[in-house]
């Protein structure tokens, strides 16, 4: 009975070691230190306080995400966004559990962008994905 309450002590070391040493997510700037410095993800354009200069008539939509680990991979969901037509800018954040699609509505559809997302996977993690109804713009 000790020996096996000595391997528990062990393993639940382990892990919280695990745990901490992990914790130290990368985010879209590449800073591995500083949580409080969660840089805003602008595939293709220029780093800006303000964001991007988007086309009048510009549309935006919330997506919300889950699934194992999701939100911990704004880089592969920004990357599979910018792939559909009428995406301009994706605003997605490191641990956050949703997404900002700035879009042309003339082009792309919220539901397939939430569609898109919602079959992303990699290992470990996959998403799924919940286009939020509120009118936003």
């Amino acid at each position: 009975m000790g020996q096996l309450r000595g391997i528990f002590l062990q393993f639940t070391l382990i892990t919280v070691l695990g745990l901490a040493l992990n914790a130290n997510t990368v985010w879209a700037d590449g800073n591995h230190a500083h949580p409080e410095k969660k840089m805003e993800m602008h595939h293709h354009s220029p780093s800006s306080k303000k964001g991007p200069e988007l086309p009048p008539g510009t549309k935006e939509a919330k997506i919300n995400l889950s699934g194992p680990f999701c939100s911990k991979h704004p880089e592969e969901i920004t990357a599979g966004l910018m792939k559909l037509k009428g995406v301009l800018h994706i605003e997605a954040f490191s641990g956050r559990d949703y997404i900002l699609v700035h879009y042309d509505g003339a082009k792309g559809s919220p539901s397939d962008m939430a569609a898109a997302v919602d079959v992303m996977k990699g290992s470990g993690w996959r998403c799924d994905a919940t286009l939020v109804k509120k009118r936003m713009k």
